[in-house]
């Protein structure tokens, strides 16, 4: 079998890329006008909990249109090599070798796989349900302009997280898992001040709006890291692999959009301030 023109390897990219930046750039493309309109809106800062219901854009990863093709395959050169990418398999398994359906399930559910599977499930129901949710009882206390700083800054941490895994990958379960806990202690800090709003520590400082968006920041790059990084090494697992990387993607994301509604738009555990009322008595 020939391998495909170069023209058409062109357009299928092309258009796999922009059907990802559509996706993407609609969701943050809201995202980024809350802080303009939320103070104005009935349900005030419990509406961003609100958004996580909707359905969230197809987000199973998923290999590159050529990654098919491997070296001694019909229709390769023998001659031809394969750029290296952090982002594929390693040479030992890309260069040739087939790994049997049984093998890769194995891997699959082994304990390593298993873990990489846990945390990719809490890393997503944190990122796309906990965290999002307590957003704006976290910063609206320190003003708008707080806000509006970590939910631009927090967003564009995400593809910069991805594009550092282009060129440094983590593979290592040790590694990831580190990453994983320092992206929980500041995830931690934020739901802090959350359940704090709308009189959090520093509030109404300068080091207070530093503190929360550098929080955001680090936070959201932390844990868009780890997930690039998981769905990496779960992709030399195959088909399986990636299938089960999608679902536990999915169910992360709609338990942690769910457990997140009753606290904050049903029992109101989380307070927001109102506009010219001290409500902290400084």
């Amino acid at each position: 079998m020939a391998a495909p023109p170069l023209g058409r390897l062109v357009l299928t990219h092309l258009l796999v890329a922009l059907f990802g930046m559509g996706s993407w750039a609609a969701v943050n493309g809201i995202w980024v006008e809350l802080p303009v309109v939320v103070k104005d809106l009935p349900e005030t800062a419990a509406f961003q909990g609100l958004l996580l219901l909707l359905p969230s854009p197809p987000s199973v990863p998923t290999g590159s249109p050529v990654q098919g093709l491997r070296v001694g395959e019909p229709g390769v050169e023998e001659e031809e090599e394969e750029e290296a990418s952090p982002l594929q398999e390693p040479p030992n398994q890309a260069a040739g070798t087939t790994v049997s359906p049984d093998l890769k399930a194995h891997q699959l559910f082994s304990a390593r796989g298993a873990c990489l599977l846990g945390l990719l499930a809490i890393t997503n129901a944190l990122t796309n349900g906990v965290l999002p949710a307590v957003q704006s009882f976290s910063c609206l206390p320190y003003g708008r302009l707080t806000y509006h700083l970590a939910v631009v800054l927090g967003s564009s941490a995400n593809p910069l997280a991805c594009f550092l895994a282009m060129g440094i990958l983590c593979r290592s379960l040790a590694g990831l898992c580190g990453l994983f806990l320092l992206g929980i202690f500041f995830g931690a800090y934020l739901i802090a001040l959350a359940v704090l709003s709308p009189c959090p520590p520093l509030v109404g400082t300068s080091t207070g709006m530093v503190l929360v968006v550098m929080s955001w920041v680090l936070c959201m790059g932390l844990f868009s890291y780890v997930k690039v990084a998981i769905s990496s090494v779960l992709h030399g697992g195959g088909r399986p692999a990636l299938l089960a990387a999608g679902v536990t993607i999915q169910v992360g994301s709609l338990l942690g959009a769910v457990a997140m509604f009753p606290p904050t738009s049903i029992y109101h555990v989380f307070h927001s301030g109102q506009d010219c009322v001290d409500s902290c008595g400084r």
